[in-house]
């Protein structure tokens, strides 16, 4: 299967390379295949500026609105940095399976998720917010 090169804003790479960086100096950085994979997706993405993220792009703290294609509910998210989660009001970590799965995926697209217990496939249905078709910058 031949993946399109993710779009990233330069200020979420700019913010999550040091994250990572931080945590792998400090021993914080477990040897996840996910987190293996947001290396990759900072390290292969196509990098534009704020102002040009498509509006069809997850990006850091957007909230997105995704279907479980196995048992057809459907969730809303906000992708957050870990000093941002809140499990109560779906505030994922950027640093889990599911927050990386998220980052860069289109809107009209199915990113797969492997939990523990299973393979979750999730179609993204609606951008509710993305910071950076907001004028967000600060987010």
């Amino acid at each position: 299967m031949i993946h399109k090169p993710f779009t990233l804003s330069t200020n979420d790479i700019q913010r999550l390379e040091p994250l990572l960086m931080r945590m792998q100096s400090s021993g914080d950085c477990p040897d996840a295949p996910h987190l293996a994979r947001l290396i990759t997706k900072l390290s292969t993405c196509r990098e534009t500026d704020v102002l040009g993220v498509p509006a069809n792009i997850v990006t850091m703290n957007s909230h997105v609105r995704v279907r479980d294609l196995r048992n057809s509910r459907e969730v809303d998210y906000v992708l957050a940095y870990p000093s941002g989660v809140d499990a109560n009001n779906n505030r994922i970590s950027i640093l889990t399976p599911l927050g990386v799965a998220l980052l860069g995926a289109r809107i009209g697209t199915q990113v797969d998720v492997q939990t523990p217990f299973r393979l979750r496939r999730l179609y993204l249905l609606e951008l509710l917010f993305q910071p950076e078709a907001s004028g967000r910058f600060d987010l």
